[in-house]
């Protein structure tokens, strides 16, 4: 409402012609920034009541996030840090090797740990990241994430060589199945719930 009687023009007015693209070029960039702004954290403030009770989304909190061994995660981290290094050094076509295992991937997973509770897969994507974060800063931040449960993997299966592994499982013979008549089934701690981000940032402890 400040920001409408200052400038001097009608707000809903505006929220219209922005969800229709059509905002006037008159408008002052400052107020116009200043809207929007207002409108986020509004929107934002607004999801963060709602999730905190819906039982569908959970909510992570003092947890530590990490890449999983050997996986795509990993070499998206030093990729990077690749270009640094003389290309004349490298035996290989560095921007043709990101291509053909990052290409256009904007899911990222990371391993999360919550005390007294098992470990969790969160999927974030990267595209989305704003200030110019990356995936290694998620490491050193104490953030807050809401998430949604998409499914389940195993540790195994995080790994860069499983990403690629579209073979169909071969088919061995059980042992235990054969002697015991029992067949073999996986422990539910092999498995691990995996989570879609929705949102992530730092929470105020007021």
């Amino acid at each position: 409402m400040e920001a409408q009687a200052k400038a001097g023009f009608n707000l809903f007015s505006y929220l219209k012609a922005a969800v229709s693209g059509k905002v006037s070029t008159g408008v002052d960039i400052g107020t116009s920034s200043l809207v929007n702004s207002t409108v986020t954290n509004t929107i934002l403030t607004d999801y963060i009541l709602n999730a905190d009770k819906d039982k569908n989304i959970k909510k992570f909190e003092n947890c530590s996030v990490y890449a999983p061994k050997d996986s795509v995660t990993i070499y998206r981290m030093y990729s990077s840090y690749l270009n640094i290094v003389p290309k004349e050094e490298i035996p290989i076509n560095l921007e043709g090797l990101n291509n053909a295992i990052l290409g256009e991937r904007g899911y990222y997973q990371m391993l999360a740990y919550e005390e007294s509770a098992n470990k969790s897969v969160l999927r974030f994507n990267i595209n989305a990241f704003k200030n110019n974060y990356t995936l290694a800063d998620l490491t050193k931040m104490d953030l807050c994430y809401y998430a949604v449960k998409v499914g389940q993997t195993t540790l195994g299966q995080l790994s860069l060589e499983k990403e690629f592994d579209i073979q169909e499982p071969e088919i061995k013979i059980d042992i235990q199945k054969i002697v015991t008549g029992q067949k073999k089934i996986l422990n539910n701690d092999d498995f691990l719930d995996v989570y879609d981000v929705v949102l992530a940032g730092v929470m105020s402890n007021e």
